[in-house]
């Protein structure tokens, strides 16, 4: 069940943004009356919510007509809590689609957690490592059948038939999902045994700054003035501001399909470094392109339409299977 689950709900996945904007049609269909906000009054109007928004990251509108979206920590003396919080550039009204039900939400909450926090999660996970563990069963039992599969499962039509055809087909496409899946969950203890392996970091570490004294800031909308005379035309489409006294900004930036990161000095508003995340030696290639490969998110609508009927491949094969169990379970209680 788990599986099925995960398989359809990753299908479903592959129209994650275009779902997501037809339910809240109204964060990205905006009335643009007056002067909007700028990237640095938009962060102040977070943290001067009551009680407070901390921005751990800031999407910047793609368009004049959508909101800013930030994932942020919202501090209250009973405790933070985290989750998504739209805001329109032109009105400083605040949206919070964890208030309410949401449909993309649930699906990516089956899909990740089986809409089981933490232990779904985990089950999620270890039922990853089953799909593999069974995808490589699978061609052991089906290798004495080889040869005519799929002239079979079109004349005979059998459900082992279809059975064998549609494993074979998604059966590389399976096994790549489930790993990556399994990284999303793992993520921290899969590549630090790694990185061990390989001897050396698999990423650049991010950069510190000195906070001089007194520790008094550029403003941010500065800062990102400095970004856009640094990349001219390039679209800015995300930013991490500095939230601790050691920490930079990072300006992430899409150069011509690529994803730049940028840091930059909230003192003096200098840039630090710049990096593509590429990562360092196999294992940072890896951990900079598992995500990608999950989703097939970069590589446009035709290879993620294809990469999600080959994920709905994953639930086919669990009814057929749990069918041919059926049919082998009742045959052998007729012959008792």
């Amino acid at each position: 069940m788990p599986v099925a689950l995960v398989c359809l709900t990753g299908a479903l996945l592959v129209f994650e943004g275009d779902l997501f904007r037809w339910e809240h049609k109204e964060l990205f269909q905006l009335d643009p009356v007056g002067t909007p906000l700028s990237i640095g009054e938009a962060i102040n109007r977070y943290q001067s919510a009551d009680p407070p928004l901390q921005v751990n990251h800031l999407g910047v509108p793609k368009s004049h007509l959508h909101s800013f979206s930030a994932y942020c920590t919202e501090i209250r003396p009973e405790g933070n809590r985290g989750g998504r919080v739209f805001l329109n550039p032109y009105t400083g009204a605040f949206s919070r689609i964890g208030d309410g039900f949401s449909i993309s939400h649930t699906i990516i909450d089956i899909h990740r957690r089986l809409a089981a926090g933490r232990t779904g999660q985990l089950i999620v996970a270890i039922s990853s490592l089953v799909l593999a563990l069974t995808c490589f069963i699978g061609l052991i039992l089906w290798w004495p059948l080889r040869g005519r599969t799929f002239v079979r499962a079109w004349s005979r039509g059998q459900a082992l038939d279809w059975h064998n055809a549609l494993g074979l087909v998604a059966l590389a496409p399976l096994i790549v999902m489930a790993i990556t899946g399994i990284c999303f969950t793992w993520n921290r203890p899969i590549f630090t045994q790694l990185e061990k392996l390989q001897g050396s970091p698999s990423r650049i570490e991010n950069p510190v700054v000195v906070a001089p004294d007194p520790a008094d800031r550029v403003s941010i909308d500065s800062v990102v003035e400095r970004v856009q005379q640094s990349f001219p035309g390039i679209q800015i489409t995300g930013i991490q501001p500095s939230n601790r006294e050691q920490s930079p900004h990072a300006f992430f930036l899409n150069v011509d399909g690529r994803n730049l990161r940028v840091y930059m000095n909230p003192y003096t508003g200098e840039e630090i470094l710049r990096t593509d995340g590429s990562g360092t030696g196999p294992v940072g290639w890896l951990r900079s392109s598992f995500g990608r490969f999950h989703t097939m998110g970069p590589y446009g609508l035709f290879v993620r339409v294809i990469w999600g009927l080959l994920s709905f491949g994953g639930t086919l094969l669990v009814i057929t299977g749990v069918w041919i169990s059926v049919k082998r379970w009742r045959r052998s209680k007729e012959r008792a």
